[in-house]
């Protein structure tokens, strides 16, 4: 008896130290695709149409991707309009904390640009 009691307090304490976070994508463009969508390296969707919203990415401090949480970084994406494809990125980092679940609006006032085209002067 005290042997099941010892593997219900075991599996008690695991379950409640999980400090898993999670990360989804909400697409309000208009009329574009976004596509390939990467948060700090780990890639989230590799296509959310217009009013969907991605899966849910669960991420672990213990996960394949090394990341450790908190952590700050900002979307990176191709934006597909028409069949037209441009590179992107998010001017604002989204912060996922432990035990976050975030949910990331990408709408029509999003501000984004091409570090592809940025200058180092």
């Amino acid at each position: 008896m005290k042997r099941v009691a010892y593997i219900i307090l075991y599996f008690i304490i695991l379950t409640s130290c999980d400090e898993s976070s999670s990360i989804k994508i909400e697409n309000k463009l208009s009329k574009a695709i976004i596509r390939n969508i990467e948060w700090g390296g780990i890639p989230i969707s590799s296509q959310i149409l217009p009013g969907e919203t991605s899966s849910k990415i669960t991420i672990r401090d213990d996960s394949y991707y090394e990341i450790d949480l908190p952590a700050t970084y900002p979307l990176k994406f191709y934006i597909d309009l028409n069949g037209d494809k441009v590179y992107v990125q998010t001017k604002v980092s989204y912060k996922l904390g432990k035990e976050d679940d975030i949910t990331i609006v990408v709408g029509d006032t999003t501000s984004v640009f091409n570090p592809l085209l940025e200058y180092n002067n």
